[in-house]
């Protein structure tokens, strides 16, 4: 027999949580044709992988991003096609981009940027949707070309936009029909392929114009009639996003008590947002307590959270921890180079060096940590010596001096970051290791100018499984495979054997690493945004094709659109 593929002498890590084996690999079409113990294989291969001393794993599945329009632009799809993601879900915290008449879809490309820091001129400049049914949404990525492949919610912000215009954004209740008629294009949504349906109850959602997006009030009733949709087609995961930010006990009672009620009368399983905050650090716990507690009770809600802190990217290019001053403010108007030229400017820098000190203090400049490289890999375990204003101390120059300097030495790529969610990683690894949740919240794709979290599936292998121990191998791949796959009722994906498809990665776990991150004008309309790299991903295959190569586009474009079924 003849193979498309073969992978050879690699240690197999199925998805389903088992230790590696080590196995051959053989790849006919899309499809993983055999799977066998070393030198069993018969037949021959048009190419061979030699995959000693490394893994061989399902391919990756992001379950929580924002890549709805950059899909339609940017064919790998980046920064997730460093990372070892083979499959993503789009259409979260409610906001997809259909269904949308051409008149209303503005609005919703301005609430993406507006929520989401996905700047409108880039949307409006790349898409490929000019307005339709959700399920016209997807002819279009059906359409396109693609690296990975892509499953999409129906978002709440849409539906409701599309059936009450003005009045989704109130606090009064939905009417009857217009429930209904929400319902309806939920509906088709689900029969053309949708994954599920997600809402938005976050207060710090907002529209343009400040408005709380639509879905943010709405009530049980109408929560409950949508969560019915999907309960009449015995599929379809329901997501939310609740006032995670604020630290507001009560509110989140009453949201996992929303949640805990449609979820028992539907039978349909529940993901959400769960991060340790600052307002209250030890809400998390109270939350989990009563996510195990409704799920005795017959409910199936599965919280997500970041592994690592979540947290503003900041830098000479997008953001500094002085722009409370008008002198630093006056920067944003000049590009990098000009900005850099700015700070060797003797009376420029006595102008930014006194109004930044002036600006800031220790309270927030504390707060703020050196992102530094170790050993080529990123480092997110912060410890208070590693921030601005206790490196400015101890080096006894002021913060933005220290600033001013590491940002020439870097010639504008020193990084800090300022983690305002899940700020102690022993209280991520806490909840990481609770059985019910899921890795999430990379939030791929949005707050381009701002957060960089996309390469969670890098960091989570090398620090909680390689680093930490946290997971065992098969644990820890499992997280990433089978445990999202099945969630979502992603077929056919997420464990290596026989018949399964063939999106696979082969690395040494050992010498995976985070980059820092980097700061590009690669959108439509010379917008930009920051991306993300890793080493050790020797192979990423989507569908039976070599996608990514040693960190680099090897020309595979075998990615789909996924249709739930």
């Amino acid at each position: 027999m003849t193979y498309d593929i073969a992978i050879l002498g690699g240690q197999v890590v199925d998805g389903t949580g088992a230790a590696p084996v080590r196995a051959d690999v053989a790849i006919s079409g899309d499809r993983i044709a055999r799977v066998a113990a070393p030198g069993e294989l018969e037949g021959q291969a048009t190419r061979t992988i030699d995959a000693t001393g490394k893994l061989v794993t399902p391919g990756f599945i992001d379950i929580h991003t924002h890549l709805d329009a950059q899909v339609m632009w940017d064919p790998v799809v980046s920064s997730p096609c460093w990372h070892g993601i083979t499959s993503v879900v789009m259409g979260n915290c409610g906001l997809s981009l259909a269904p949308a008449s051409a008149e209303k879809l503005e609005f919703l490309v301005k609430t993406l940027e507006s929520v989401e820091d996905i700047p409108a001129d880039a949307i409006l400049a790349g898409s490929r949707f000019s307005g339709g049914s959700f399920g016209d949404y997807l002819d279009v990525l059906d359409g396109l070309p693609l690296g990975i492949n892509l499953a999409t919610l129906v978002g709440h912000v849409a539906v409701r936009y599309e059936v009450m215009g003005e009045r989704s954004m109130e606090r009064t209740p939905a009417t009857e029909s217009e429930i209904e008629q929400m319902c309806a294009l939920v509906d088709a949504g689900i029969r053309d392929g949708a994954f599920g349906f997600s809402t938005s109850r976050s207060l710090l959602h907002t529209t343009p114009d400040e408005r709380h997006v639509p879905g943010t009030f709405a009530e049980t009733e109408e929560l409950l009639a949508l969560g019915k949709v999907l309960e009449r087609h015995g599929r379809g995961v329901y997501g939310s996003v609740p006032a995670v930010e604020l630290g507001d006990a009560e509110l989140h009672r009453k949201e996992i008590a929303w949640m805990r009620e449609v979820s028992i009368a539907t039978g349909r399983p529940f993901t959400f947002a769960v991060v340790q905050n600052r307002e209250n650090p030890g809400l998390y716990r109270e939350i989990l307590d009563q996510v195990a507690e409704a799920n005795r009770a017959g409910a199936r809600l599965h919280p997500q959270t970041e592994v690592r802190s979540i947290g503003v990217v900041v830098g000479l290019a997008n953001i500094t921890p002085f722009d409370q001053s008008l002198a630093w403010l006056t920067l944003k108007e000049l590009t990098l180079d000009e900005r850099l030229a700015a700070l060797r400017d003797p009376e420029r820098r006595s102008l930014l060096v006194r109004e930044g000190n002036e600006a800031s203090g220790e309270a927030q400049l504390s707060l703020i940590h050196h992102l530094r490289l170790e050993d080529g890999n990123a480092r997110y375990d912060f410890s208070p010596e590693q921030s601005l204003w206790a490196m400015a101390q101890e080096r006894g120059v002021t913060p933005a001096d220290l600033f001013i300097d590491m940002e020439l030495e870097s010639q504008g790529n020193a990084w800090f970051i300022f983690p305002f969610a899940n700020f102690e990683l022993d209280v991520v690894g806490e909840m990481l290791a609770r059985p019910e949740m899921l890795l999430g919240l990379a939030d791929s794709g949005a707050h381009v100018g701002q957060i960089c979290d996309t390469s969670f599936s890098t960091f989570f292998l090398r620090y909680w499984v390689h680093e930490q121990g946290l997971f065992s191998v098969g644990d820890g791949i499992r997280k990433l495979t089978s445990e999202p796959a099945g969630f979502f009722g992603i077929e056919d994906r997420g464990v290596l054997r026989e018949g399964m498809y063939a999106d696979l990665n082969v690395f040494a776990l050992d010498a995976l690493r985070v980059g820092l991150p980097e700061f590009t004008h690669d959108l439509p309309a010379g917008a930009g945004r920051f991306i993300q790299k890793a080493t050790g991903f020797d192979y990423t295959l989507v569908n039976g094709e070599v996608f990514m190569e040693k960190g680099e586009h090897a020309g595979g474009l075998a990615g789909r659109l996924l249709r739930a079924s």
